[in-house]
């Protein structure tokens, strides 16, 4: 009778043990779909880099936001055939025409980079996380169709930096 006694409350502890495993395992399941605030903010943005970094004729290579003018950097890859010319950026609903290099300063061969500046996007505090939506990029193919837009399904996505 007395060893019975002893194997009573083994049930409970393996249960509790297989409840805080269950546990351990579902917040890190969360934490990866973005439910626990703050802990999926750079899969995120990873996720959106490697989007942009995807897509063709312009791919986004590297970006930046910043608090003051000169709020927006991008370091734009043309990985089509044709060479093109960037013409303005929006992001968020801001559209810049007025960036920096400009004109034929602009224009991308295949397969070069170049870092533009958008004076006109900028993010609020330093350090806070931003999300621009509805990214696009007007080019125009040099010698070829005007007025072509790249439009990405997926926002910008870090953490605004000082100017």
């Amino acid at each position: 009778m007395v060893t019975m006694r002893n194997k009573k409350g083994q049930a409970t502890i393996e249960y509790l043990v297989l409840l805080a495993v269950a546990i351990i395992i579902a917040l890190v399941i969360f934490a990866f779909m973005g439910w626990v605030p703050g802990f999926a903010g750079s899969l995120k943005e990873r996720q959106v880099r490697l989007f942009w970094s995807s897509q063709f004729p312009i791919q986004i290579r590297d970006y930046k936001v910043t608090n003051s003018s000169g709020g927006m950097e991008m370091m734009v890859q043309n990985v089509g055939d044709s060479k093109i010319e960037i013409l303005n950026i929006t992001a968020a609903g801001v559209s810049d025409t007025t960036l920096s290099p400009s004109g034929t300063s602009a224009r991308l061969a295949a397969g070069e980079s170049k870092v533009f500046t958008a004076d006109a996007i900028s993010c609020t505090g330093i350090g806070e996380v931003y999300e621009l939506e509805n990214v696009s990029i007007g080019y125009n193919v040099v010698d070829g169709i005007s007025g072509m837009v790249e439009t990405g399904e997926r926002p910008l996505v870090g953490r605004c930096q000082s100017g």
